[in-house]
């Protein structure tokens, strides 16, 4: 919404984090590593956790580096706010928080919490998360900078409480300060003033820090006991050591051995972790299916026309492909947010059931009476080409083609995607709330509508959720969710899960849809 400065950062910077924030957690990112050896192990109260994750963090910087949906950084940096697994906010460093009353969610005040030092040993207050947030928003690089471009001015207003005022409405501030996003991890003053020592070292308020010298970049990362944290009822290991398992297969493997005790998982063995006797927690976290980019018509005139976008919708049978690919048909989707999400409107389930006889009508009212045949993109990562071929034989039946051009990574996808060879994509992006759908789904400088298409409707109803308070931007988010599945901007198929494994002894791991799928993983702890 050309309107709102808050989601428009420059195209390469707002392409870098939305698809952090919505990609990754639906694919596995690929890194060179080994599985290792670890002296912890499964039995009771063990005092050492390894967690497995598929990659490391490009920089240990959170404000650099890519906080959003990642396993690293939070074992150094305890967020300003912390979601709850039933989507709520709970003091975290700050423990008051919130928009002014009247300011039309232009003005955010936060209260920090007494007593909190870094593991600098310098002290938390209004100063050095003004400093930390100032610093941030400069950057160039990272996932993060771009979530403050609406940003006006940050004032200590008090020893400590802080003040955001904001250029124009922006909502999301209390959902990007806590664990989902990673804004909230606030690093020591002392460290920002010389950051280049962020690269290899941490310099947080959380429960542990880094043990460089125990450490591999890129294959293991080890976090000793913060000496200055503030609750020690929260330091529930010794030890805590993040290894690098790129292969899903070979984390797999490591759980049953005992090398590793929880992980990251993935959604491609999410029946093989079950059947190997881990406790799977894989709440729906990312739309998944096929994008239809080009809205316009611009290089495919039956993209272009809503009645095709709809055929498409009812010829493909999302329970079926959720319980073929993921062994739940729970997990179909054709909507735009998820169970527990303020935008969830179950109704919506019903728009599109799958027809394939109401399919071809569409299209032949469209003037397709033969069918259509449609240029897409997808990538090999994660499974999302097995998605597509389920995708693209449905709509085979109601005499859709798809010609797909796979390729390997990401990186390949995402410069394919951008590059408007293509009218359809494969897709996994993140879902939350409806604006963080916005940053790189809706906006036309995002990356997933590269053909930057505008929908007027969306856009009024857009700027009065942003101005709304929360019982307001409820109601709205759901007229925004029915906006987008009634244009049909895509087929969405599967919620496809944030996975994350654990072995017997573990607890304390819990993520719900309702909170984007992202757990506190510093409250992972020996059970009993």
């Amino acid at each position: 919404m050309s309107s709102n400065p808050a989601f428009r950062p420059s195209r390469r910077a707002l392409t870098r984090a939305a698809v952090v924030a919505a990609v990754l957690p639906v694919v596995a990112l690929s890194a060179c590593s080994r599985a290792g050896t670890n002296t912890a192990s499964a039995s009771a109260a063990p005092s050492e956790l390894t967690f497995g994750t598929q990659a490391g963090p490009p920089s240990l910087n959170p404000a650099v580096g890519d906080p959003a949906y990642g396993a690293t950084y939070q074992w150094a940096y305890d967020p300003l706010v912390v979601m709850q697994p039933d989507g709520t906010f709970a003091p975290g460093l700050a423990v008051k928080f919130g928009y002014v009353a009247g300011s039309s969610n232009k003005v955010y005040e936060m209260t920090l919490r007494n007593g909190v030092k870094f593991s600098d040993g310098e002290t938390l207050d209004a100063k050095a998360v003004k400093t930390y947030l100032d610093y941030l928003r400069a950057q160039k690089t990272g996932s993060l900078a771009p979530l403050l471009a609406n940003v006006t001015t940050i004032d200590a207003t008090g020893p400590m409480t802080v003040r955001i005022t904001l250029k124009s409405s922006d909502p999301s501030l209390t959902f990007n300060f806590a664990q989902a996003f990673g804004l909230g991890n606030i690093a020591s003053p002392k460290a920002v003033a010389n950051p280049s020592t962020l690269d290899k070292s941490t310099a947080g308020a959380g429960p542990y820090m880094l043990d460089a010298a125990q450490t591999v970049s890129g294959d293991h990362y080890t976090f000793v006991p913060n000496p200055n944290y503030w609750n020690k009822d929260r330091q529930h290991w010794k030890k805590v050591t993040l290894r690098v398992i790129a292969n899903p297969s070979s984390m797999i493997q490591s759980m049953r051995s005992g090398q590793v005790q929880a992980a990251l998982g993935d959604p491609t063995t999410l029946s093989a972790a079950k059947s190997a006797g881990l406790n799977v927690i894989a709440p729906p976290q990312a739309m998944s299916g096929l994008n239809l980019l080009d809205r316009s018509g611009t290089i495919s005139k039956p993209v272009g026309d809503v009645r095709v976008r709809q055929a498409l919708n009812y010829a493909v049978d999302r329970k079926a492909i959720a319980k073929a690919l993921y062994g739940d048909e729970a997990l179909a989707l054709s909507q735009y947010s998820l169970t527990g999400q303020a935008a969830y409107d179950t109704a919506l389930n019903e728009r599109y059931p799958y027809d394939v006889a109401k399919a071809k009508q569409l299209l032949a009212e469209a003037g397709y009476p033969n069918g259509i045949t449609l240029e897409s993109i997808d990538t090999t990562v994660a499974g999302l080409n097995k998605l597509m071929q389920a995708i693209s034989g449905q709509l085979s039946a109601a005499g859709v083609t798809l010609k797909i051009t796979t390729k390997p990574g990401v990186n390949d996808y995402v410069i394919g995607m951008l590059s408007t060879k293509y009218p359809t994509a494969v897709m996994g992006y993140g879902l939350a709330n409806m604006a963080s759908l916005y940053a790189g789904f809706i906006n036309p400088a995002g990356p997933f509508n590269p053909f930057h298409y505008k929908d007027a409707e969306l856009d009024k109803l857009y700027a009065q959720y942003y101005a709304a308070d929360e019982e307001q931007g409820a109601a709205l988010q759901k007229q925004i969710n029915a906006r987008l599945v009634e244009q049909a901007w895509s087929v969405p198929v599967v919620g496809a899960p944030l996975s994350y494994y654990t072995t017997k002894g573990i607890t304390g791991l819990d993520a719900t849809s309702g909170n984007s799928g992202v757990p506190w993983l510093t409250e992972i702890r020996p059970a009993g």
